[in-house]
């Protein structure tokens, strides 16, 4: 299992480690005026045009299950971060992917939502300016994954966290 944070491609290869399940958790996040959504695109540069386009919200398709050898890329989508003194959010996100049987496949700490951006205007949605990007490798297990992603508001002092799952699929 590869991943990457966009736009710089770094791929990554971790052994899996073994994590205690956890209670389901939803995609979508709020708290006060922040809320995040994670969503999982097999197409990033399709969503990254659709996003500029005025119908962007019923353009760009997610999906939730892959094949082997597979790119895909999960992004976080936010409204209400909070602006510090100079009217500037930052706001990053720790992904975690979980394998099927519970194993961490890989980490990416810190990767950018919006950092030295004002905040979006008339609870408009903005898209990370990085993703997670995960690669299937062919010997990598079939099954549900998890990619979990904990977005922290750092001016607001805000933790939200979702997760979306992922199923890896045998090629018929």
């Amino acid at each position: 299992m590869l991943f990457a944070a966009l736009p710089a491609v770094l791929p990554v290869v971790l052994a899996p480690t073994l994590i205690a399940a956890a209670a389901p958790v939803s995609d979508f996040a709020r708290k006060e005026g922040f809320a995040v959504q994670q969503i999982i695109t097999a197409d990033a540069a399709q969503l990254l045009r659709d996003w500029q386009a005025p119908d962007r919200a019923t353009q760009s398709p997610t999906i939730e299950r892959i094949g082997r050898e597979q790119v895909v890329d999960s992004f976080i989508v936010f409204t209400g971060c909070k602006g510090d003194a100079i009217h500037r959010c930052n706001v990053t996100v720790d992904f975690t992917l979980i394998g099927p049987a519970g194993q961490i496949f890989a980490e990416h700490s810190n990767a950018v939502v919006a950092v030295g951006k004002a905040p979006p205007g008339g609870g408009a949605l903005q898209l990370s300016e990085e993703s997670l990007g995960i690669f299937i490798e062919p010997d990598d297990p079939a099954g549900d994954y998890v990619v979990r992603a904990v977005v922290t508001d750092h001016v607001a002092g805000i933790i939200l966290s979702t997760e979306r799952k992922l199923t890896v699929v045998e090629a018929p």
